[in-house]
């Protein structure tokens, strides 16, 4: 906007303001609005989240967690995520918590929320998994996830990448 009273140095910038429709749109689906990360992206911001968590206490206190359908046999994936656990030297701090949902939003799954709870209490400081599976194979939900263990001071390790299943 530039006229007799207006030059580029002075004419105020508009600024966009949405509207109300898109701001509850937005907090609907928040996850339509956000960048998509990779992998490599995300392999890096869980990694970021563990070695946070790792130089603040050497010896963190852990729960295992293990996501598997109706009926699956979560041994397996327990064991493995038990041997990361122990080859670190990490201490077992409460009973494996399995949710038998399937792959559902990691924010309505009943064990994972008890974990949760635990790093709110301090009760933990990490959550080992088999892998990012067992959270969730979507970019968003697991950035979204991981940022909510992040908040509470807490880290994710798996004992596998990020695209291993």
């Amino acid at each position: 906007m530039t006229g007799r009273l207006h030059s580029t140095g002075t004419a105020t910038p508009t600024r966009y303001e949405p509207t109300q429709a898109e701001t509850i749109l937005t907090r609907l689906s928040p996850h339509s609005t956000r960048l998509h990360k990779t992998d490599a992206d995300l392999q890096a911001l869980r990694e970021a989240g563990l070695a946070s968590a790792i130089s603040h206490n050497p010896r963190p206190r852990i729960a295992i967690y293990a996501m598997v359908r109706e009926g699956q046999d979560p041994a397996v994936r327990l064991a493995v995520a038990r041997g990361l656990a122990v080859r670190n030297y990490w201490p077992l701090a409460q009973a494996p918590a399995v949710d038998f949902t399937g792959m559902t939003d990691p924010a309505t799954r009943p064990q994972l929320a008890r974990l949760l709870a635990s790093l709110d209490r301090r009760a933990i400081t990490g959550i080992v998994t088999m892998s990012r599976a067992d959270v969730t194979h979507l970019n968003d939900y697991y950035e979204e996830t991981l940022r909510r263990i992040h908040a509470r001071g807490g880290f994710v390790a798996l004992a596998t990448a990020e695209t291993d299943i």
